[in-house]
């Protein structure tokens, strides 16, 4: 589609729409309020969108994912308080810069540090992966990074002598300092300076340059400055109160809604991913137990251990990102699909092996008697061999169901607001991490919980079954 701004055509993307993609915990430039995500950054692109008369769609990513997302063409855009770095520069082009901020350096309250200066290279420093602070850093200092400069905060707080200080952009810097200013203090000369602007996929120069000409009305008429001030004057120490915790993470602006969305969405992966898991577990089960009759079978045994082999020998989370990054986000794969995929096809590879010991474990003098019988392979798999095998791996699948709404939490890796990650938004929203944690917590106890109880009432009736 081209779109005329001005006396200049440029390509864009298809259906008149304008894809950007940001990273929301980060107030008051990208954050969510409810279920919208809102901000200074969104409130620029939004400007955007309608000044080019184009439907504006947001997407929330990891910000060490930005890059990736535009590279490979996931968005038209992505703004997320980003500067322009040499680095990034190889992989994608950027907008004029469109506001001028300051790296500070955050530290303990008790720290005799004074100034960025007395920093030392023996210091361990917090910041947040693959932002311009942990550029910097990286060859300065021993640098720890974090998803989310929250959490950087946190362990600032919490864990004496884990860090030394946490180096995070100006803004949220103050909004942790004021929130926390019993526990850590903000130092007064800033660290270096930097200008944020907007990262684009590599040639759509047309389309640079009609942005750029918006960034400059902006900038004249302090668009992004006045729109921070509004969203930051209402910011105020909160009391820590069990209750008012409550309040603030559940009751205000519905963000038990989020909690109740996250885990929807947990349930959608574990359910489908389990059906997967089951059908691909069963069917590389028989594979691997089938005797070798001919090169298609010997191939296919070969290519069934290899998977469990595979599967089995790397972290859930590698396999995610694969899936993911390399294999199916290239076709514009919906990331709940992805994340439904990754876990079935690991799932899948666990309960092979449950169905295959159920499966073995039934007796071979049964298997000898439908054959006296005149049965036929299949109809003793399906009538003898099935049901005996389910039983006796009953309690090892529901253990692998149970495993699967746990590791689902890290689904939020590729950006999917699972229940974990709600919980993770509203923690970076209220900078209270209590009621979140623990509400998230409680939620997976409940349901694996539940399993368990499902599988004690079917356990019982079995065993009745076995006795009449």
């Amino acid at each position: 589609m081209v779109c005329c701004y001005g006396s200049k055509s440029f390509n864009l993307i298809k259906d008149g729409t304008f894809t950007v993609c940001t990273n929301t915990p980060y107030e008051p430039f990208e954050f969510k309020k409810g279920d919208e995500i809102v901000g200074a950054d969104i409130d620029v692109v939004k400007e955007i969108a309608d000044r080019l008369k184009l439907k504006l769609e947001i997407h929330d990513v990891s910000f060490d994912a930005l890059i990736f997302e535009i590279g490979n063409k996931k968005c038209d855009c992505a703004i997320a308080a980003m500067s322009a770095t040499e680095e990034k520069k190889q992989s994608v082009d950027f907008s004029d810069p469109y506001f001028r901020s300051n790296q500070r350096v955050i530290v303990r309250k008790n720290a005799k540090i004074k100034s960025p200066e007395e920093l030392k290279s023996s210091m361990k420093i917090g910041v947040q992966l693959g932002t311009t602070g942990h550029s910097y850093c990286s060859d300065k200092y021993k640098v720890v990074t974090y998803s989310t400069p929250n959490d950087a905060i946190q362990d600032l707080q919490n864990k004496k002598g884990e860090l030394d200080a946490v180096v995070m952009d100006e803004l949220p810097a103050k909004r942790f300092a004021s929130q926390f200013g019993d526990k850590i203090k903000l130092l007064d000369d800033p660290l270096f300076s930097e200008e944020y602007c907007i990262a684009f996929p590599k040639g759509n120069a047309s389309l640079i340059q009609a942005v750029n000409e918006i960034l400059e009305d902006l900038r004249s008429s302090n668009f992004v400055e006045s729109r921070i001030e509004e969203y930051t004057s209402g910011q105020e120490s909160y009391d820590n109160g069990i209750a008012n915790q409550v309040k603030r993470n559940l009751i205000d602006e519905n963000r038990w809604m989020q909690i109740i969305n996250g885990l929807l969405v947990t349930l959608k992966i574990t359910s489908f991913s389990l059906i997967i898991g089951v059908i691909l577990g069963y069917l590389t089960a028989v594979t691997a137990i089938s005797p070798s009759k001919n090169l298609i079978m010997t191939i296919l045994k070969y290519i069934s251990k290899t998977y469990i082999s595979v599967i089995r020998g790397t972290p859930v989370v590698c396999q995610l990102f694969i899936i993911y990054y390399l294999v199916l986000s290239p076709f514009g794969v919906n990331k709940i699909l992805c994340a439904i995929v990754a876990f079935g096809i690991n799932s899948g590879a666990y309960v092979s092996e449950i169905i295959r010991s159920g499966i073995l474990s039934v007796d071979k003098g049964q298997i000898e008697a439908g054959k006296a019988l005149g049965l036929n392979d299949k109809q003793i798999m399906v009538s003898i061999i099935a049901p005996q095998a389910l039983k006796n791996s009953l309690a090892t699948l529901c253990n692998e169901f149970m495993q699967l709404i746990k590791e689902t939490s890290v689904a939020g890796f590729i950006g999917v607001n699972e229940l974990t990650r709600c919980g993770d938004i509203i923690r970076s929203q209220t900078l209270s991490p209590f009621v979140p944690l623990m509400t998230t917590a409680l939620i997976y106890f409940s349901i694996v919980h539940l399993v368990g109880m499902l599988m004690s009432f079917f356990e019982k009736r079995l065993r009745k079954s076995d006795k009449s």
